[in-house]
């Protein structure tokens, strides 16, 4: 479970940029539903939901996510691929002449299996600069802090880590090594958590699309799940057919050249081994003039479904997968080809039927922001300031006096009293761009 993370110096996040899934205490609402009670002490927030301007840093927020995921699982395979080049791939907040000299930093605190863990590291474009990893059984100690190439490990609680500082080099997280190289119980553990923090685009299907075909193929319970979720957009089932991944009908209808042709004719002679690829059919009722049901209808899904019948079939693997195993899943424009009904429904589902799985999205549809949905601990906003640099902050910042729980959130968003909202006039001057100064009479 996700408690807190914090990005440094990050593409918009030029300042210290904390967001935290640790449920008020001080608030009462949905209490039964939207929360995970993680210890005595801690409960935790099922789902929290971002809001804000176009280009305010809503994306760049959850790509950071997306970064400290990448660089924790990849840091050691990437400086073996690479042959010892430095340079990893940070975006550091441009438009400030300090900031693009300083380093960037990530922390983030979660729990893996029944432990808390808060781990961080802070990197230039050619190395480390330091990196800490600390845990609570009864109160926080730490494991191991780096600064540079000198390490300190604690000889009790992190003895699998003794001796292996010396072989970690400068551009190679140490627990990416201890994970992939030693072994280290406590690493792999951490490791297993990064890897079921779950971060998809909602506008681009491709990596989960692959993904739910591959979970539709294998899995029949989630094969029969699906097909009860689509059911409702007239759809009477789903079947996966193989076809070659070349095909050569198609070519010969967009090539017109002749010498294309003619090659393309005797490849088609050549007994190619091609590899298959998987094609989604949906069927659909076909009804006879009296409107009795005839015969259903394949139709291949990529083709002739909807841009959000697509996305939705394709959101439902990373969805069944986060709320049956407890994972964390982070998805940007979750809202992108979707009826707000359907986006609530699937919001729903981490609210009223999960155990541990945590969701956090950005979205622009309003309509959700309201008490009914959400507590005010669950609502985020994003705004740029003057400067250009991204900053959050949430709805449980507000005071009580200006928030309560029967406040009207979609109403106060929409009249700029949370600010993260676009200010944009039609004023003259657009229409003299457009059209020509007009003449006064």
């Amino acid at each position: 479970m996700l408690i807190e993370f914090s990005v440094e110096n990050f593409l918009s996040f030029k300042n210290l940029t904390t967001f935290s899934m640790v449920a008020a205490k001080s608030f009462k609402e949905h209490n039964d539903t939207h929360i995970i009670k993680a210890e005595s002490n801690l409960n935790v927030l099922k789902s929290s939901v971002i809001y804000g301007n176009n280009a305010s840093g809503k994306s760049n927020f959850l790509q950071a996510m997306g970064f400290m995921k990448a660089m924790v699982l990849n840091s050691f395979r990437d400086a073996l691929i690479k042959n010892d080049k430095k340079n990893f791939p940070i975006e550091k907040f441009v438009l400030n002449s300090k900031s693009e000299k300083e380093t960037s930093s990530f922390e983030i605190s979660f729990i893996q299996n029944g432990i808390k863990y808060r781990y961080g590291f802070e990197l230039d474009f050619d190395k480390v600069i330091s990196e800490w990893l600390f845990h609570t059984t009864s109160k926080e100690v730490y494991l191991f802090k780096r600064d540079q190439q000198h390490f300190e490990i604690n000889k009790s609680a992190f003895k699998e880590a003794l001796g292996k500082e010396d072989d970690v080099k400068e551009n190679v997280l140490f627990l990416s090594f201890l994970a992939y190289y030693q072994k280290s119980q406590i690493s792999n553990d951490i490791i297993q958590w990064f890897r079921n923090f779950i971060y998809i685009n909602g506008i681009n299907d491709l990596e989960h699309k692959h993904y739910t075909i591959d979970k539709l193929k294998t899995n029949e319970r989630f094969l029969n799940w699906a097909i009860h979720f689509i059911r409702y957009l007239e759809i009477a089932n789903l079947t996966i057919a193989e076809e070659d991944s070349v095909d050569f009908e198609t070519f010969k209808q967009k090539i017109k050249g002749n010498e294309f042709l003619s090659l393309l004719a005797s490849l088609q002679k050549v007994p190619l081994k091609l590899p298959k690829r998987d094609q989604l059919i949906t069927y659909h009722r076909k009804y006879d003039e009296n409107n009795v049901l005839v015969d259903t209808i394949p139709f291949y899904f990529d083709k002739q479904e909807s841009e959000g019948t697509r996305k939705l079939l394709y959101l439902l693997g990373p969805w069944y997968d986060a709320l049956q195993n407890g994972k964390v899943l982070v998805v940007d424009e979750l809202d992108s080809r979707l009826h707000s009904h359907l986006t609530l429904r699937l919001i729903n589902f981490f609210h009223y039927y999960n155990s541990n799985a945590q969701l956090i999205f950005a979205v622009h549809d309003c309509s959700l922001l309201n008490k009914e949905t959400f507590r005010r601990d669950q609502i985020w906003f994003i705004e740029k300031n003057q400067f250009g640099a991204s900053e959050l902050f949430s709805l449980s910042d507000f005071k009580t006096d200006k928030v309560r729980n029967k406040s009207a959130f979609q109403k106060n968003y929409f009249e700029g009293k949370y600010g993260a909202i676009p200010y944009f006039d039609f004023d003259e001057k657009l229409f003299d761009l457009m059209y020509g100064k007009r003449e006064t009479i």
